[in-house]
């Protein structure tokens, strides 16, 4: 009789990596502050929404729509696809390899809590690559339009902090993924032009 055979052990998974202490003492910093100021509590509900406007991309979708019918179709397509690529970069691949929880949602005061929250890594945040990637590809095709369409991506990468679903770091490491795939994607598609409105 043959003896068996012992079968290897798998090998161990990758360990996450863990953001520097530095960098979640000033993320920490940052959300108290947000969560402390007074000024903000007018605009709760709105960010909230903003927040949850951004889900799945429909904001960025929706103004896509609105560029092509208003005779910015490759601004609204560079747009669009600069979007999806820095999302799927930013919650397939990079997330995978940070282990980072979320702000504690019951810190967060009670007027801008979003109804659910997600459950996965925080960084980096999702909505804040998918809103860089989309501003970033309209202003490469139009000048004009991404000055408009820059502040709301900056309202929506804000107001995953404000809404406590996000650490800073992870807004700006989200922001900084959609800008770098919007400008390789430059690369790969020469833009038509940069400046028009």
């Amino acid at each position: 009789m043959r003896p068996a055979t012992l079968r290897q052990p798998d090998p161990a998974p990758r360990p996450a990596r863990i953001m520097p202490t530095w960098i979640r003492r000033v993320d920490r910093a940052v959300n108290r502050r947000i969560n402390a100021s007074r000024r903000w509590h007018a605009h709760d509900r709105g960010f909230s929404r903003l927040s949850h406007a951004a889900d799945r991309g429909a904001l960025w979708y929706a103004i896509a729509a609105a560029l092509a019918v208003f005779g910015r179709p490759r601004a609204a397509l560079r747009g669009v696809g600069s979007m999806i690529v820095a999302g799927v970069i930013s919650d397939v691949i990079v997330k995978r390899f940070f282990d980072g929880r979320r702000p504690v949602s019951g810190e967060v005061p009670v007027g801008r809590r979003l109804r659910w929250y997600p459950t996965t890594k925080s960084f980096p945040s999702g909505h804040s690559a998918s809103a860089a990637g989309f501003a970033a590809g309209v202003a490469l095709e139009s000048g004009g339009a991404g000055l408009i369409v820059a502040p709301v991506a900056a309202a929506v990468a804000y107001s995953r902090m404000h809404v406590g679903a996000h650490w800073l770091s992870d807004v700006i490491g989200g922001v900084a993924i959609g800008a770098v795939v919007a400008l390789l994607g430059r690369l790969t598609v020469p833009a038509r032009s940069h400046r028009g409105g």
